[in-house]
């Protein structure tokens, strides 16, 4: 199999379609796999030894572009994966199937290709979210639906989620280049005993963050049982409500990069890490594929569960809020009494007690390897 992997963006969807190259170039019957994203996302894939190849295109480049980048590839692939499924990815379809018919008929008796996607789900997500309908698996893990696809192609397919599904590119090459990377180099504690925990408090749409005043509180609670930790804070440009929490704990104790570095250096920073704490959001993600003690705080969201086996998850069940969840991704109105209590509910010292499980869960497989 010459496997494409069509994933223009976003953030979050492209470290959970990474286990979709990872669980085809493992499997032992992909000559290689390739992979089409956007120039601004193709660094995140740049290293991975799991893609052969990325083609990368600017997203304010004309179509034809596009299309005349596609028409020249489709020739090399016999399996092509749409994990997008937008009308770009659509008309990218379009066009290896006219690419493959011509070669078809150039070549009839050549083997035949095939091409599958990833459905969104559209119908099934208006019933579930509309209609309250159990249309969609509870909890809903986006990495793991990534993979469902490939059993048209593999039908033993079995998941893997123990292992790492994306290797970091070099640190200290990185902190050469960018003065952030350089000062956590000097910031960060070397003391076995120091803790570090990244924090990435920001999500996309207001509805997914848990309120920052708990996130301050957790950080109280976790430091008195272990006072010796610190904490790097993540963030984009328009989070500098963040800085209250380097402000209340001092930057000796805090490592504030919010709205500082890259995309990629975020994820870098975070690979550094011991442990991260994350809404539902991209480096939630990141945390999971690098088998890193995690916990995510699901709200109002449906998709954001992790799927590694040292990721746990902090939330008001939905027995106790039969409204939960009732949103995508947090862009819709909380239709609770009470606004967004599927997240005032949880509380620090529930956080707190899901990280130690995810420390003694990567403890205990540690001490199995």
């Amino acid at each position: 199999m010459r496997v494409l992997i069509i994933r223009f963006s976003s953030f979050g969807d492209i470290f959970q379609a990474l286990e979709a190259a990872k669980h085809l170039s493992r499997s032992g019957r992909c000559e290689y796999v390739d992979w089409l994203v956007r120039e601004d996302f193709s660094p995140l894939l740049t290293g991975q030894d799991v893609i052969s190849q990325i083609y990368s295109f600017n997203r304010k480049a004309s179509l034809f572009e596009l299309i005349s980048l596609v028409w020249r590839i489709a020739i090399k692939y016999d399996h092509v994966y749409d994990a997008h499924s937008n009308l770009r990815s659509l008309v990218v379809r379009m066009v290896i199937r006219s690419r493959w018919g011509i070669g078809r008929i150039l070549h009839p008796f050549s083997p035949k290709r095939n091409m599958i996607r990833r459905s969104k789900e559209r119908i099934r997500r208006f019933l579930f979210f509309k209609l309250r309908m159990k249309t969609l698996p509870i909890p809903y893990r986006g990495a793991e639906s990534f993979l469902r696809p490939l059993r048209a192609w593999i039908p033993d397919l079995e998941s893997d989620f123990k292992t790492p599904g994306w290797r970091p590119p070099g640190f200290e090459e990185a902190a050469r280049r960018d003065i952030e990377l350089a000062r956590f180099t000097a910031w960060r504690p070397r003391q076995p005993e120091s803790t570090l925990i990244a924090l990435a408090p920001s999500a996309a749409w207001p509805n997914k963050r848990w309120p920052v005043e708990r996130w301050r509180l957790f950080v109280s609670e976790w430091l008195e049982t272990s006072p010796d930790s610190r904490f790097l804070l993540l963030g984009g440009p328009d989070d500098r409500f963040l800085d209250a929490i380097e402000n209340e704990f001092g930057s000796e104790r805090i490592f504030n990069a919010v709205g500082k570095v890259s995309l990629l250096n975020s994820s870098l920073l975070l690979s550094k890490s011991d442990a991260v704490v994350a809404n539902d959001t991209g480096l939630l993600h990141v945390a999971d594929r690098l088998q890193i003690p995690s916990v995510v705080i699901v709200g109002p969201t449906a998709f954001g569960y992790p799927v590694s086996p040292v990721s746990r998850v902090a939330e008001v069940s939905n027995s106790e809020l039969p409204c939960k969840p009732c949103s995508k991704d947090g862009r819709d109105a909380c239709t609770n009494p009470v606004k967004l209590k599927c997240l005032i509910d949880v509380t620090p010292a529930q956080v707190a007690r899901e990280l130690r499980e995810a420390f003694e869960s990567k403890s205990e497989i540690g001490a199995l390897t």
